[in-house]
C-alpha cells in the first residue's frame, strides 16, 4: 500500500515538474520571440530614419516619410501586441522628427517672408513685397501637397492661415503704394502742364512785345521815308531846291522857280516855289515858312529838324 502511494506521489511530482517546465519553456520562448521582434522593429525604425536624414532630395524625403507611415507596425504583420506596445514610443518619436524637417522649412519660409506691421507701413519696395507674396504662394502649394504626411495624426495649426494673412497685408500695401504713386504722378503732370502753360504765355507775350516794337520801328521808318528822298537836295547857299532827276519820289513833276517877287495869287514874300498836280507851293527861305494855293501853311525847316 505504501509502495503504491509512493509511486502515485512520484508520478504527480513528475507531472507537476513537467507542467511547470513546459510553462517556463513557453514563457521563455515567448519572451525571446518578443525580444527578437522588438529588436527587429527598432532596427527598422532606426534604418528608416538614417536613410531619411542622409537623403538630400526633398521629394525623396517625403516618399520615405510616406512609406514610414504606410508601413507602421501592426498586428496584421504577425507582430505581437507586446512588441507593438514596446516600439510605439520609438515609432512616434521618429515620425515626429521626420515631420519636423518639413514644418521647420515651413517656419523658415514664413519667417523669411514676414514683414512686421510697423515696417510694412513705411516700406515702398513693391518688388520686395511681390517677392514675399510669390514665396508664400509657393509655400501654400507645398503645404497642400505634403500635409497628408507632414500633419499625419496632427493638427495643421496655423500653417494654412498664416501665409494667406501675410499675402493679404502685402497686397493691401502694394495697392496703397500704387495709389500714392498715381497721385504723385498726376500732381507732377499737373505742375509740368502749368509750367508749360506759363512758359507759353511768356513766350507769346515776348513775341507780342517784339512784334509791337517792330511795327513801331517800321512806322517810324515809313514816316521818315515819307519826308525824305535820296535823290533830292536843298542848297542854302543858292537858295535853290533841286532834284537830280527833276522828279519827286511819288512820280509827280515839279517846276521850281527862285524869285524875290510875289505871285499874283499871293501877296507874301517868297524865294521859291514849285508846282504839282495839287497846285503851287511857295517857300520863304529866310523864315522857313511855306504855303500853297489851297491855304495850307507849314514850316519846312521844322520838318527837316524832325527827320
Amino acid at each position: 500500500m505504501k509502495k503504491k502511494v509512493i509511486i502515485i506521489i512520484a508520478v504527480v511530482c513528475v507531472a507537476i515538474i513537467a507542467v511547470v517546465g513546459t510553462i517556463f519553456g513557453v514563457n521563455a520562448y515567448n519572451n525571446y520571440t518578443i525580444q527578437q521582434q522588438t529588436e527587429q522593429q527598432v532596427k527598422s525604425i532606426d534604418d528608416t530614419y538614417s536613410k531619411f536624414t542622409k537623403e538630400t532630395d526633398r521629394a525623396k524625403k517625403l516618399v520615405i516619410l510616406s512609406d514610414f507611415i504606410k508601413n507602421k507596425p501592426s498586428t496584421s504583420d504577425e507582430i505581437k501586441v507586446e512588441v507593438l506596445n514596446s516600439v510605439e514610443p520609438k515609432y512616434n518619436e521618429t515620425l515626429a522628427k521626420m515631420q519636423k524637417f518639413f514644418t521647420d522649412d515651413y517656419d523658415k519660409t514664413i519667417k523669411d517672408n514676414t514683414i512686421d506691421s510697423k515696417t510694412l507701413k513705411k516700406t515702398n519696395d513693391k518688388k520686395k513685397l511681390q517677392s514675399c507674396i510669390d514665396n508664400l504662394e509657393a509655400l501654400k502649394k507645398t503645404i497642400d501637397s505634403e500635409k497628408s504626411n507632414v500633419f499625419y495624426k496632427k493638427d495643421i495649426g496655423n500653417y494654412d492661415k498664416k501665409p494667406d494673412e501675410l499675402i493679404s497685408s502685402y497686397n493691401d500695401r502694394i495697392t496703397a503704394i500704387e495709389k500714392a504713386e498715381a497721385e504723385a504722378k498726376a500732381k507732377k503732370e499737373a505742375e509740368a502742364k502749368k509750367k508749360a502753360e506759363e512758359k507759353a504765355k511768356q513766350e507769346k507775350k515776348k513775341q507780342t512785345e517784339s512784334s509791337n516794337t517792330n511795327n513801331t520801328d517800321n512806322s517810324y521808318s515809313d514816316n521818315t521815308n515819307s519826308y525824305s528822298d535820296s535823290g533830292n537836295s536843298y542848297d542854302n547857299g543858292d537858295n535853290n531846291y533841286s532834284s537830280n532827276d527833276s522828279n519827286y519820289s511819288s512820280g509827280n513833276n515839279y517846276n521850281y522857280d527862285s524869285s524875290n517877287s510875289s505871285s499874283g495869287s499871293s501877296e507874301k514874300h517868297y524865294d521859291s516855289w514849285y508846282e504839282s498836280e495839287e497846285g503851287k507851293s511857295y517857300f520863304d527861305e529866310s523864315t522857313g515858312e511855306a504855303w500853297d494855293n489851297n491855304g495850307n501853311t507849314w514850316n519846312y525847316k521844322d520838318v527837316q529838324e524832325w527827320f
